[in-house]
């Protein structure tokens, strides 16, 4: 007999011999049945949370030499205030700007992003190295288009010198031509990745403040991943869930001892 078909809250708080309490969305299992958290789970949690910190820290390590890579951190969330349940945020610190003479490479050393054009819609970017593809549009490395202000759509140039001020502003041939569009990511939202380094704008866009516009020409950003921190993190996971995995092993022995040993019949 299973408690299904009865009103939110009406099923019994002790069901009677033969009566099953199936726990759902709609039938939530009351706080009087639910089973404890033994030691086995609280383990199994934890080698699931070190597992998931491990891919995450392994993937920033993986990317310490990508341009405009912003690296991820991991936090803990205690689900049913008990289980620890691995959740990561981006870091938008800036990363070390790298001098390179080139005019097509920019960075922004600040807050902010720049926009390009994908299949997909419109993405986030944080510069790097630019070109102008066959129709003479301002491009990235992968050949997105950079939108700009003006027509908000992509930026096309002619042949010749390219200068772009520290508010975007590019300039040709002493005429400004457009500028490149800059986004700021909203207070407290965590942006969504795509890829390595670009990210999906939130619902409602936000223009980055004309006072926060710092774009470097002939500059390209560097990951934001401190590669010493984060070897020293890797070591740190591999040891937690060693001992949480020892900790598996040791229980699974002591029920073995408890099942084939003290409850052997006399």
């Amino acid at each position: 007999m299973v408690c299904t078909d009865q009103p939110a809250g009406m099923c019994p708080a002790f069901p009677p011999i033969g009566f099953q309490v199936v726990p759902s969305s709609r039938f939530p299992l009351p706080a009087s049945l639910r089973m404890p958290l033994n030691g086995l789970d609280s383990a199994a949690s934890a080698l699931r949370y070190w597992e998931r910190k491990q891919e995450i820290i392994a993937n920033n390590l993986a990317n310490v030499s990508t341009d405009g890579f912003k690296a991820q951190r991991v936090f803990a969330r205690l689900l049913d205030g008990i289980r620890p349940v691995a959740e990561t945020s981006s870091d938008y610190a800036v990363g070390n700007l790298r001098q390179t003479g080139n005019a097509l490479d920019v960075a922004i050393d600040g807050p902010g992003f720049f926009v390009v054009g994908t299949p997909n819609g419109e993405r986030y970017t944080r510069g790097g190295p630019l070109r102008l593809d066959e129709k003479h549009q301002l491009v990235d490395v992968d050949g997105r288009p950079l939108i700009g202000v003006k027509k908000g759509g992509p930026i096309t140039l002619m042949d010749g010198p390219i200068e772009i001020d520290k508010n975007g502003t590019v300039t040709q041939g002493g005429q400004v031509v457009d500028t490149l569009r800059m986004d700021a990511a909203p207070q407290g939202v965590d942006l969504q990745r795509e890829g390595k380094a670009l990210w999906v704008p939130p619902a409602t866009k936000q223009p980055l403040e004309p006072a926060a516009h710092n774009v470097k020409q002939g500059w390209i950003e560097e990951s934001n991943v401190n590669s010493m921190s984060t070897l020293v993190d890797m070591i740190s996971i591999q040891r937690a869930y060693a001992s949480a995995q020892k900790a598996i092993v040791e229980m699974d022995h002591t029920n073995e001892t408890i099942t084939t040993q003290i409850a052997k019949p006399l």
